[in-house]
């Protein structure tokens, strides 16, 4: 029954993080319009980075943001899931409305986070499908006795998790998102009630990969499909 309430007051949590969100993007819509012309948008920056999704999404306009937080945050999406506020305030952590699907997750410095938004046409390109096998086969053949595979909606190296991802379809346009760990996939875990915290992970660091050479080579994956596309 608590596991009942704690969705119960998650969600409202979530709808109150989306309406905080709502009011930062109406002010700072005019200084978003600056991206419009760009499909790469690369973000260290919170209060960016909520307002360039939601215009994209708005607009209909094809966007790759790549996020990388500067200090401990929650990221709660549209499901929501309990998330300890006490916790959040007393570890001085961000609690961040994003407009995806799942609930909680936690996210430290040095993580990463991608958010694809292509329009919802016949045909479209899909981001995730295209992009998580290549993930797990370069995560594979950079590091030592490991094996990166697709798990659900997620990836895991030698069952531990690394990556999550979530699709959402809203406004006439797909949102495909995903995280991965750079470097302490555990921390800061308390401050959500997600079933995340009971399973054994891992992140870049500990497997010996660079985070920053990912991120490139990433980029890279997703232009190059996006050309042949086009």
């Amino acid at each position: 029954m608590k596991h009942f309430y704690d969705k119960i007051k998650g969600a409202k949590l979530a709808m109150r993080c989306l309406r905080e969100g709502n009011e930062l993007l109406e002010a700072q819509d005019t200084e978003a319009k600056d991206f419009d012309d760009q499909w790469l948008i690369e973000s260290k920056d919170l209060r960016w980075s909520f307002p360039m999704v939601a215009r994209a999404i708005r607009y209909r306009q094809l966007k790759l943001t790549v996020y990388e937080p500067q200090k401990a945050e929650v990221f709660c999406g549209m499901q929501g899931d309990y998330i300890n506020r006490d916790y959040c305030e007393k570890n001085k952590i961000e609690v961040v409305p994003f407009p995806t699907q799942g609930g909680a997750t936690a996210v430290n410095k040095s993580d990463l986070m991608f958010i694809f938004i292509i329009p919802n046409k016949k045909g479209r390109y899909h981001f995730l499908e295209h992009i998580m096998p290549k993930i797990a086969e370069y995560i594979s053949t950079h590091t030592k006795d490991a094996e990166a595979v697709i798990s659900g909606n997620d990836i895991e190296v030698n069952g531990k998790k690394i990556l999550g991802s979530s699709t959402a379809h809203k406004m006439g346009v797909v949102i495909e998102s995903f995280f991965i760990s750079g470097v302490n996939s555990k921390k800061n875990l308390d401050a959500i009630g997600h079933k995340n915290k009971k399973r054994e992970v891992t992140s870049l660091k500990e497997l010996g990969i660079n985070t920053q050479e990912f991120k490139n080579w990433l980029i890279d994956q997703i232009g190059g499909a996006l050309n042949e596309r086009h």
